[in-house]
């Protein structure tokens, strides 16, 4: 119970890597700020199983893409928790395999919009918030270490937030606040392979490439995202974490 007493705010955490970082946190014994844009359901799922691991939880509706949702979050979390100690910027979203010619005004909105903006959103708003001695978290993309074809607007989309969490480990230091990225590969059963049959030919690339065989799942990133928010990792910060098994892609 590593995180017994603390307040752990995720966004995104209705389903996939959030749900799974929630989750994990909930069983080290932290209390929940859960976040979703749409899915009251997922959320309300993700908040009973919280529950039942004996932490309190509030389940938050706020686009994290806007000012006025970020503030609505944090103010909810602050009214009904009184403190934050770990904040995960995890929401966004994939769009994958278009060429660069191909990329057209809105995606690159779009993506610009919820990928970069959203994370500064949240990153801001926690260095404005989180208690001394906090943790912050941003979860990228390999995409921002490895340029391949068709990842150029998904992978420009996230190599921001990475800039910035190393920014802010400087600036928040001080304050005893460590600040990484934990940066996954593709994900077996989530984003963009959820639900995908093992035999689909681009997954079978991936994973080839993976000299441990197989890819990364979400139990495996909340595994690094509990290392991270672990007590004992107070002095790694400004850090961005790869963790896709030795892939070179």
């Amino acid at each position: 119970m590593t995180l017994q007493g603390k307040v752990a705010l995720i966004t995104g955490s209705s389903r996939g890597l959030g749900r799974a970082i929630a989750l994990r946190f909930a069983q080290q014994g932290a209390d929940l700020v859960i976040n979703y844009a749409r899915d009251a359901a997922a959320a309300g799922e993700v908040q009973a199983q919280a529950s039942a691991a004996g932490v309190k939880a509030v389940a938050v509706q706020a686009d994290v893409s806007t000012s006025d949702g970020v503030e609505h979050l944090f103010r909810t979390a602050l009214d009904t928790f009184g403190r934050l100690d770990v904040v995960v910027a995890n929401a966004g979203i994939e769009k994958v395999n278009i060429p660069v010619t191909d990329i057209t005004e809105e995606d690159f909105d779009l993506l610009l919009r919820v990928n970069t903006k959203g994370p500064f959103l949240v990153l801001r708003a926690a260095a404005r918030h989180i208690a001394d001695g906090g943790r912050i978290i941003n979860v990228a993309s390999s995409t921002t270490q490895f340029p391949a074809v068709g990842m150029g607007l998904y992978g420009t989309s996230k190599v921001a937030p990475t800039y910035l969490v190393q920014v802010l480990a400087k600036e928040l230091g001080p304050r005893g606040v460590t600040v990484n990225s934990l940066i996954p590969g593709a994900i077996d059963d989530a984003g963009i392979f959820d639900g995908v049959p093992d035999d689909d030919p681009f997954k079978t690339g991936l994973r080839e490439s993976v000299p441990l065989g197989r890819l990364a799942t979400t139990t495996d990133v909340a595994d690094v995202a509990e290392l991270l928010a672990d007590p004992k990792a107070a002095f790694v910060t400004g850090q961005n974490i790869l963790m896709n098994g030795g892939s070179n892609q």
